[in-house]
């Protein structure tokens, strides 16, 4: 087996801290985010619950890139969302995976290690 060393942007330096912050590389945010092809912008959704697959089929339509997976970060307690959205991004070949924030954070870092494209939404 070869073993190389994969080399992560600083952009993808995640933490996750139990005080309701994200850290990622040296900013820091305290309302969710999402995270799409290394760019971060603010969740207007308050809430998981509020969050729907028109959302997620809208982003993936508008993207150069889709994703292979969706990480849905939920806080401190892992929460799940509704099948059917899991279903409406099946059909676009988008897996939907959802966890705490803080395993969410190491599990992105370490698909992205792999080269796999992978998206967030995370809730601190």
């Amino acid at each position: 087996m070869k073993i190389t060393e994969n080399h992560l942007a600083e952009a993808t330096s995640f933490f996750s801290s139990s005080q309701g912050i994200l850290q990622i590389g040296e900013q820091t945010y305290s309302e969710p985010i999402c995270w799409q092809d290394g760019k971060i912008s603010i969740v207007p959704q308050a809430t998981i619950g509020e969050l729907n697959e028109q959302i997620f089929i809208s982003a993936i339509e508008a993207a150069e890139n889709h994703p292979e997976v969706i990480i849905i970060g939920t806080g401190a307690k892992q929460q799940f969302m509704h099948p059917k959205i899991a279903a409406a991004l099946s059909t676009y070949g988008v897996g939907l995976e959802c966890m705490n924030t803080a395993s969410a954070c190491r599990t992105l870092v370490l698909l992205q290690g792999e080269g796999r494209s992978t998206w967030a939404w995370l809730w601190p």
